[in-house]
């Protein structure tokens, strides 16, 4: 009984301090700063209380028993964590993101500049292309996390979990690498006399572009996350 009279307790303590503190971290939830990382990890605070319903030794057996599950739960967890980082990196990523689409142009279009600045700009002779945030591929990251998510609930008792999770993180820099390529490939068309073509549907061909981008590297990586280990029998 101790240890649900802990719980309680330890619920109710949270439930007070978040009251105490509600107007003061409001602002800063879900901003890409440390005051908001920190209002983020206190909301995670709400699963500490679980810690005393069990002995230490039984929470031991429970996520040796379980280990995959909570390998997946952190996963779970941690899906909007690259969305989060690339936010709060912007402003030094941003120019080194424009950069580089920049030197991947700049042999196609004669006479392309560079302008650094919070919004890098790719100067042309048609067209000028300003890198804002939407142009990060932060929708190619939610994209990813719904439908990686979705191949793992379909196929998790054949997938190799510690593959599966490098296969997530080299898709995530599989993604920036392609969408790079993409913006890249924009900046040329649109300075090639296909402007008027090229600004219409370059968002929403964005979501068609990403889903051809993964489909490709799930084909290209799906055989090694879901094979299972031979096992050779020497007699």
């Amino acid at each position: 009984m101790w240890r649900i009279g802990t719980f309680v307790v330890m619920h109710v303590a949270l439930v007070l301090l978040s009251c105490s503190f509600a107007g003061t971290a409001e602002p800063f939830a879900g901003t890409p700063t440390l005051r908001g990382t920190l209002v983020g990890l206190y909301r995670l605070a709400v699963l500490i209380p679980t810690v005393v319903l069990f002995s230490f030794p039984y929470w031991k057996q429970l996520l040796r028993a379980y280990s995959s599950e909570a390998k997946a739960a952190v996963l779970a967890l941690a899906m909007n964590v690259p969305g989060r980082v690339l936010e709060a990196i912007w402003p030094w990523y941003g120019r080194a993101f424009g950069w580089f689409i920049y030197v991947l142009a700049r042999s196609f279009v004669p006479g392309l500049t560079y302008e650094a600045g919070p919004e890098p700009t790719i100067v042309g002779p048609f067209q000028d292309t300003s890198i804002v945030f939407a142009c990060s591929g932060i929708s190619a990251f939610e994209l990813h996390a719904y439908i990686f998510g979705l191949v793992i609930v379909l196929d998790w008792n054949c997938l190799r979990k510690g593959r599966t999770l490098l296969v997530y993180f080299g898709c995530l820099f599989f993604m920036l690498v392609s969408n790079a390529f993409r913006i890249a490939s924009l900046v040329v068309l649109g300075n090639r006399g296909f402007a008027d073509f090229v600004s219409p549907f370059h968002n929403s061909a964005g979501a068609i572009f990403f889903c051809s981008i993964f489909l490709v590297y799930l084909s290209l990586t799906y055989k090694w996350m879901t094979e299972k280990p031979t096992v050779s029998i020497i007699g």
